[in-house]
């Protein structure tokens, strides 16, 4: 017969496998002495932590979820099979010391009435975790919190109640609540006051659980005779917006629940607005982090045009503000769009905001087409030299403000200044040859990658393993690892992936920032207009993917909008009565689209009498964002095609349909796709639907 376990440990993982290693390591050290189970729930991550744990932790109950269920619905899953006398739920980014059970078991035994207790939290540096304990977030204490007076005076009693950052951090004293981050309760009081309440996502279920234990004849604790580490923000980074988010929505669920109906509806409002007023604060704040190049040269441009007026007319009249603000503005503002416009196109930003010879091209886009302003239209002659004067400051500036910052700012010092000064990058491939590609950039000094780890295609990765080298994934989670890693750049070994996965794989991650190179198994084979940086003996093809460029995507929608609009609108007064009589004629059409996802189109019989109604038809899809004007052909969804792997989004035209009568094989047609995505721009659209026109007729 089993014996009853003295210990139940929880632990909720997601995407933080090797903080979750460490933390299973020392909690293993710490129970030695003592019988216990640990239960590992996880939360669909895709960092690879449930084969790792099956393989490294075989002891381990795991639990794995198809889905991220929050904090408090994965806790309770584990919680309903726990059959230890005491519980004890950590997060799996902390250390336990190896007394910490030990002393927290003789604190239980010395005071009978405590419930639950948690120890001393610190930080990774050493300092004070303030969250470790803390009140219950009434109306007033909820709102000093979400203001930021907590902060501002924190030993007041008043307003710092939230995180009683007033009270000695090494005094043993009973307090509201406790961090989820680490509580240590008996069973009787859960099954007394049950679970955690699966309404709260995330933040605020523990100190509702707190809530429920102070309503019982049992205390809670701080106990800070021993301590555990935690590396806060592993899993979910608290300068986040996404944070602020979810904290304080959960903040203002706990007060509906238990304070709503007895709170005045001021109050209410003014909760509401501090949350809101937060959220936006840090949204401010991590825009400028990371995006002040641009923000500055915008603001550079805009003052340097300003001083320049002041300058041209200081001289012969006089400068006077309502002169610039009824007359002059605009030269700011029409510079501001071709600023931008540009900036964008050259890809300076994001790509390459700290290139001195990428801003130099921007400003001579800008200045030259200014000038052409002032010389051909008679209301901006006035302020040429203004523009003379500004091209050259501008330039200046922005260029100066480059050169100081890489010569003084030292990006090794901080995270910020890393994805400033190197570029987070993941490598994805397989087999012996990424292995060794992997550790060439490693040894490499003079490049500025920050090399995170790799991703596999295949589940064995055993040359990673065997060289020590971190698997974040797989390659099935790409996107997923990028946004989690916060990477700037991926690096495709080619050596066991086709050119056709790469470009599939990059068509659908939509994200600005990003550059890809490929590192190619048969120099032979180069993929677009590339430039090549070489690691020794490992040359790397960065790929030009023009569909992939975002400013590229939005001028191809502002296209679409701008040619399906008028044609629908045009349409409208003889195409809806012929809609409505051949309504019955009309069937739904099942496409494969964007993603991968089915599109329903709405089509007439085929015939010349329908040609026109199919094509308005088709121009409402094209609005409605499911089709293209120029794009891939359509694809039923019950038919296995050869290219689908080769994703750009259906149009009603394209490369492809106007080449049928030329393309004899599958290599034919290989050869349109990839000349399409990698040099689509709005002049081979205008062609494309130019040559389709003429070919109909």
């Amino acid at each position: 017969m089993q014996t009853q376990p003295l210990i139940s440990i929880v632990i909720v993982n997601y995407n933080v496998k090797e903080y979750l290693e460490q933390a299973l390591l020392s909690l293993q050290r710490a129970l030695r002495k003592y019988s216990h189970e640990i239960f590992v729930v996880d939360n669909a991550s895709v960092d690879g932590s449930v084969t790792y744990i099956r393989q490294r932790f075989p002891e381990i109950i795991l639990i794995e979820n198809s889905e991220n269920l929050g904090f408090g619905r994965a806790n309770n899953i584990a919680l309903k099979r726990v059959c230890g006398k005491f519980v004890v739920l950590i997060n799996p980014d902390t250390v336990v010391q190896e007394d910490t059970f030990e002393k927290l078991l003789a604190f239980f035994e010395q005071q009978p009435d405590a419930g639950a207790a948690t120890c001393k939290i610190i930080n990774p540096d050493g300092s004070f975790s303030v969250d470790c304990r803390h009140s219950i977030p009434t109306p007033s204490i909820a709102f000093w919190k979400v203001i930021g007076l907590s902060k501002l005076f924190p030993r007041s009693k008043f307003f710092a109640r939230y995180n009683l950052t007033y009270l000695d951090p090494d005094q043993t004293y009973p307090v509201p609540a406790i961090s989820g981050s680490f509580m240590m309760i008996k069973k009787e009081v859960l099954d007394q006051v049950g679970f955690f309440d699966e309404r709260f996502f995330m933040y605020c279920e523990d100190i509702d659980l707190c809530h429920r234990i102070n309503q019982t004849p049992f205390k809670i604790y701080y106990v800070p005779t021993s301590q555990i580490i935690h590396y806060k923000g592993e899993s979910t980074r608290k300068d986040n917006l996404d944070y602020v988010v979810t904290f304080n929505k959960a903040l203002y669920q706990f007060f509906q629940k238990y304070y709503a109906q007895h709170t005045a509806f001021f109050f209410r409002w003014l909760i509401t607005l501090g949350i809101v007023f937060r959220g936006m604060f840090i949204y401010s704040r991590n825009f400028l982090r990371e995006h002040f190049p641009l923000v500055l040269d915008t603001v550079i441009l805009n003052v340097v045009l300003l001083v320049s007026f002041i300058v041209r007319f200081e001289f012969h009249r006089g400068f006077y503000w309502k002169d610039f603000f009824n007359h002059y503005w605009v030269i700011n503002f029409i510079s501001t769009i071709i600023f931008l416009g540009s900036g964008f196109y050259l890809e300076v930003y994001p790509r390459h905001r700290l290139s001195i010879q990428s801003i130099v091209k921007v400003n001579m886009v800008t200045f030259t087409l200014l000038a052409s302003l002032t010389f051909f239209l008679k209301q901006f002659a006035f302020s040429r030299m203004v523009v003379l004067i500004a091209a050259f400051g501008s330039l200046l500036f922005m260029m100066l403000w480059r050169i100081i910052l890489k010569r003084y700012y030292r990006g090794d010092r901080s995270a910020w200044g890393k994805d400033l000064f190197s570029k987070p990058t993941i490598l994805v491939g397989n087999g012996k040859g990424a292995a060794m590609l992997y550790q060439k950039i490693r040894e490499m000094k003079d490049i500025g990658y920050e090399l995170i780890g790799v991703v596999t295609i295949e589940e064995n990765g055993h040359e990673f393993r065997e060289n020590q080298i971190p698997v974040l994934g797989r390659m099935e989670n790409l996107e997923k690892l990028i946004a989690l890693y916060r990477v700037r750049q991926v690096i495709f070994s080619s050596e066991k992936l086709s050119y056709e996965t790469i470009l599939k794989t990059m068509s659908k991650i939509s994200r600005a920032h990003l550059e890809y190179k490929i590192a190619p198994s048969n120099l032979e084979v180069v993929i677009g207009k590339s430039s090549i940086e070489r690691l020794d003996d490992y040359p790397l093809l960065d790929i030009e993917y023009a569909i992939g460029n975002p400013f590229n995507r939005f001028v191809k929608r502002l296209f679409d909008l701008t040619v399906s609009i008028p044609g629908f609108i045009l349409g409208l007064p003889v195409m809806l009565p012929v809609f409505l009589i051949c309504r019955k004629k009309i069937r739904a059409v099942r496409i494969i689209g964007h993603k991968g996802e089915g599109i329903t189109l709405y089509q007439a019989e085929t015939g010349r009498p329908h040609s026109l109604l199919n094509l308005w038809l088709l121009f409402w899809a094209v609005i409605q964002g499911k089709l293209t004007l120029v794009g891939a052909p359509f694809e039923q969804e019950n038919q296995h095609h050869p290219f689908t792997r080769y994703w750009h989004q259906p149009g009603i035209t394209g490369l492809v349909q106007i080449n049928q009568d030329k393309i004899t094989t599958t290599e034919d047609m290989e050869k349109y796709y990839l000349f399409y995505l990698k040099n689509q721009s709005l002049l081979l659209d205008l062609e494309i639907l130019m040559r389709a026109l003429f070919k109909t007729e």
